[in-house]
């Protein structure tokens, strides 16, 4: 789980600088990295860049982070996948297709919130493994996570378990992809009808 302090409902992945700015210096290192993650990658995130984005002293980013840059950005991915974990098994979506449209929102919030330069921090860890292999491991870790989470609640509904898998495993690949058909088309509405097909597969899966 993240070392970032707060129930993840208070989380989010764009915080506002004022926000930020209440947290401590580690944490708001860990918000500011996953922020830089989304929107320029890993390999293009520096310690510099956290630093500068969090306002902390430059001298405390090896107290707080020995394992220098891999362990900080790290972090900042797993903080990241907890975020959308507690969205996707919180109780108030009842069911699979409530969960889907509710991670649908969130997502719509930070493209518009950000002018569609936020993609997501996790997938943008996994497609650093070549620079940073910790980093992908996390991110490999954080979608399993998220895939059992998913299937679990459509197991629950009803779904026989291999189906709920594969489910699961669409519903992410989909959602993700459609996050950045957003950010290249500069438009919601690849996400919306994306959002709107899976909630009717959960639907007619669980029927």
């Amino acid at each position: 789980m993240s070392t970032v302090d707060g129930p993840p409902e208070e989380r989010s992945l764009d915080e506002s600088r004022e926000r930020a700015a209440a947290r401590g210096p580690r944490d708001r290192m860990v918000v500011h990295a996953a922020n830089l993650i989304g929107r320029d990658g890993v390999a293009a995130t520096s310690i510099g860049d956290v630093i500068a984005a969090s306002s902390a002293p430059r001298g405390s980013i090896y107290h707080h982070f020995p394992g220098g840059k891999t362990q900080l950005m790290t972090e900042a991915v797993r903080y990241a996948g907890d975020f959308i974990s507690y969205r996707i098994s919180r109780e108030s979506s009842a069911t699979p297709a409530e969960a889907v449209a509710e991670i649908g929102d969130v997502w719509r919030r930070m493209l518009v919130n950000t002018d569609f330069e936020f993609g997501c921090p996790v997938l943008a860890g996994g497609l650093a493994r070549r620079s940073e292999p910790e980093v992908a491991d996390e991110s490999d870790q954080i979608f399993a996570r998220w895939t059992r989470l998913i299937s679990t609640r459509l197991i629950h509904e009803g779904v026989e378990a291999d189906r709920a898998d594969s489910l699961a495993q669409l519903i992410i690949a989909s959602i993700e992809g459609a996050v950045g058909l957003c950010q290249t088309q500069r438009s919601v509405e690849p996400l919306d009808r994306v959002i709107a097909e899976l909630s009717r597969l959960c639907d007619a899966a669980a029927s």
